[in-house]
């Protein structure tokens, strides 16, 4: 142990020691005012808390009001059109702006211990929005699978700093975190705390590295296919002309879906929708008479715990998912309002808002596939979005020709 131990401290001196100076160069080039906003960030870039916190401070001190907005791969603003909310709210575009925070992989956890790390920066944000899935809450779900990819120990560090967060509270986060797979296992002995600090710092050190060097090579970050960045259009005063939004939205998610009956983008329907139903149909198994996971529902209180203590004020936005496709599942109409129900009922015990768009399981052009929303499910997110941040009540409603023409 005590040679492993001097090998990693050794390691962790010649990898400083390789980027002398530049290792300040470096960590400043993650929180660079001139790299633009990530607008769907890679699986490398949401386990670094310096380039999501430098996003948040970099955005502050450009003078342009930002809060981060928590979900999976619903934030992913390439396949959804210029309404997603990463596109139209990107940072700079308007008088508030959203900041994308996940992607595939980022569940409840994951935004708990994040939530709790931007409360204690500086000029922390005071809202946030929170897209939760009901795929995390399926009892086929496997987070010590996935959730070590998106961890992120600096931002670990931080909740655990973080003074305003509970010590029962901390001690829930860091044994679910331990359950699946990362974080600091109770018990540790001081030898292998040291072990595992130098592990872990010299593993940050060089994914950071990594990363910085992307993004001066790119000046985004690494991307993987179908990954975009926002834009960063000149500062318009005042907000999005909700009616001209949703009417182009409007036309533009019908025009993709005019070769089938459920809706959906023509082209995810014709490559992937068989193969996603036979996939569903082998693997969403339940246990039982359990359809969701108590495991999953318990973190997601934590997450609203998290907000209660340190002062940050959510919208819950309970996105619907395509019913025509669910029904073809064990997920049904009946067993989906469990779900619903569920964040319904735990947001209001927390005395937090819902954006609740569980009523659109059926309308046709909500959704571009099974879950994902098309140009018009975009554009009710992002009203919802901006008028939560602007005024801190989140309109659902739609506007325009949408009012006339329904969906």
């Amino acid at each position: 142990m005590r040679r492993r131990i001097i090998a990693l401290a050794l390691a962790l001196a010649a990898t400083l020691a390789v980027g002398g100076g530049a290792a300040y160069a470096w960590e400043s080039r993650l929180t660079d005012e001139d790299v633009p906003c990530v607008g769907y960030p890679t699986a490398q870039e949401v386990s670094s808390w310096q380039l999501m916190r430098g996003q948040y401070e970099s955005s502050t001190e450009r003078g342009e009001p930002v809060a981060p907005v928590f979900g999976s791969s619903e934030l992913n603003p390439g396949p959804a059109g210029f309404s997603h909310p990463g596109n139209l709210l990107a940072p700079g575009t308007y008088d508030v702006g959203a900041l994308m925070a996940g992607r595939a992989g980022c569940a409840d956890l994951w935004q708990a211990i994040e939530i709790g790390a931007f409360a204690s920066v500086a000029d922390a944000p005071r809202r946030v929005v929170l897209f939760p899935s009901i795929q995390w809450f399926m009892t086929y779900r496997r987070p010590a699978r996935d959730f070590p990819d998106v961890y992120s120990s600096g931002a670990f560090g931080a909740f655990m700093a973080n003074a305003d967060i509970s010590d029962g509270l901390k001690r829930r986060v860091a044994q679910r975190a331990v359950e699946y797979g990362a974080g600091e296992p109770a018990n540790e002995g001081p030898v292998e705390r040291i072990v595992r600090d130098v592990d872990e710092a010299a593993k940050t050190l060089a994914s950071d590295v990594r990363l910085a060097h992307d993004l001066a090579v790119d000046g985004r970050g690494s991307r993987a296919a179908g990954d975009v960045s926002a834009p960063r259009p000149a500062h318009a005063t005042g907000g999005p002309d909700w009616d001209a939004v949703f009417s182009e939205a409007d036309r533009a998610a019908r025009a993709q879906a005019t070769g089938n009956d459920l809706g959906m983008s023509d082209v995810w329907y014709g490559k992937h929708f068989k193969t996603w139903l036979e996939g569903a149909n082998k693997s969403w198994k339940v246990r039982g008479d359990e359809y969701f996971s108590s495991q999953e529902f318990e973190d997601f209180k934590m997450v609203l715990d998290v907000c209660c203590e340190t002062g940050i004020e959510p919208l819950i936005v309970i996105q619907p998912v395509k019913g025509a496709a669910y029904d073809q599942t064990v997920y049904t109409c009946e067993v989906r309002q469990q779900y619903y129900r569920m964040v319904r009922d735990a947001a209001a015990d927390a005395g937090f808002q819902v954006a609740d768009f569980s009523g659109h399981e059926y309308d046709r052009y909500f959704l571009r596939d099974y879950s994902h929303p098309s140009e018009l499910g975009s554009a009710y997110y992002s009203k919802a979005i901006y008028t939560f941040l602007k005024t801190g009540y989140a309109d659902t409603s739609p506007s325009g020709d949408v009012l006339l023409a329904g969906v």
